[in-house]
């Protein structure tokens, strides 16, 4: 089995999100034969931003304009997608920042998010060309956004549901711990919750 995993956050071994994929990814691994792993730190090494001349590379596969640096570029905007369709299982640990996304794992999402490459416009809108695989999801926040009132705050979960869909992938499944910012007694049962679903993977 061959996994794909991004980790977003910014805080290393402070992170509940990180904390949960190691815990994931050693439950994987002693369940499963021939794991292999391809870790990205996107929160601690963040990909490059798509540019116009980058992405006029990419939609035109001429490159003779680009500089070194841009070059770069579009070669791991290349792989990010590769890496993405050739999984077998993606991981993406997902802290919420400022009711979404890490700019880290938002940078990787308008990489692998190219027309003609993972998804492509039709009359009846946009067809994803990426084959259905599992993604699992491993959501960190510091309040309460699965249930009323916050809920409609949530720009997290439901984007990335969105954007997964847009590319062809529907299989998604929620690790989530939340209100780990509230209070200590919060965090530790909301850690142990998501351990536990962990162990039922």
């Amino acid at each position: 089995m061959k996994i794909l995993c991004l980790k977003s956050s910014i805080l290393n071994d402070f992170s509940t999100s990180n904390l949960l994929i190691n815990e994931l990814i050693d439950h994987l691994k002693a369940n499963n034969k021939d794991v292999s792993v391809i870790e990205r730190e996107l929160g601690i090494n963040p990909p490059a931003h798509l540019t116009l001349d980058v992405l006029t590379a990419i939609r035109t596969h001429d490159i003779s304009k680009l500089t070194d640096k841009q070059k770069n570029n579009y070669d791991e905007i290349l792989t990010s997608i590769e890496q993405l369709k050739s999984a077998d299982l993606v991981i993406i640990g997902s802290p919420m920042h400022n009711l979404s996304i890490s700019s880290g794992l938002k940078t990787w999402i308008d990489q692998i998010c190219q027309a003609g490459l993972t998804f492509s416009y039709t009359e009846q809108g946009p067809k994803g060309l990426v084959d259905d695989k599992p993604v699992i999801i491993v959501s960190s926040r510091g309040g309460i956004y699965s249930t009323p009132p916050l809920d409609v705050l949530d720009h997290q979960e439901p984007y990335l549901k969105a954007i997964f869909g847009l590319i062809g992938i529907t299989n998604i499944k929620y690790i989530r711990a939340e209100g780990t910012n509230i209070s200590e007694e919060l965090k530790d049962k909301a850690i142990a919750q998501a351990k536990y679903e962990i162990s039922l993977l």
